[in-house]
């Protein structure tokens, strides 16, 4: 993961995964919008919905969604965080993921 931006309340970054050993889990900090630069995702959110991305999609998920991640690599991706406007609060004992 590399960090690009990191100001009060907002964090944006690239994060790029060349080989994943299995699906990766992760509660989301903050409201995160992604674009899918390399590579596909499928991301299973606690709720039931499913997001299959691939290059050039976008998507949003909400502060505090519990995600599983599969990834088609290379993966690379383009991310914002929101975590300290209204509306997008970081949540509780949330952490980035760590890539290879």
């Amino acid at each position: 993961m590399h960090v690009l931006c990191d100001g009060e309340g907002i964090q944006s970054g690239l994060s790029r995964f060349t080989e994943v050993t299995g699906p990766v889990q992760w509660t989301l900090p903050g409201r995160e919008t992604l674009l899918v630069l390399e590579g596909a995702a499928r991301i299973e959110i606690d709720d039931g919905q499913v997001l299959e991305l691939t290059a050039g999609d976008i998507a949003s998920l909400p502060a505090g969604a519990r995600t599983t991640w599969y990834l088609t690599t290379p993966f690379k991706e383009f991310w914002v965080i929101a975590s300290g406007v209204p509306g997008y609060e970081r949540a509780p004992g949330s952490v980035m993921p760590e890539s290879p």
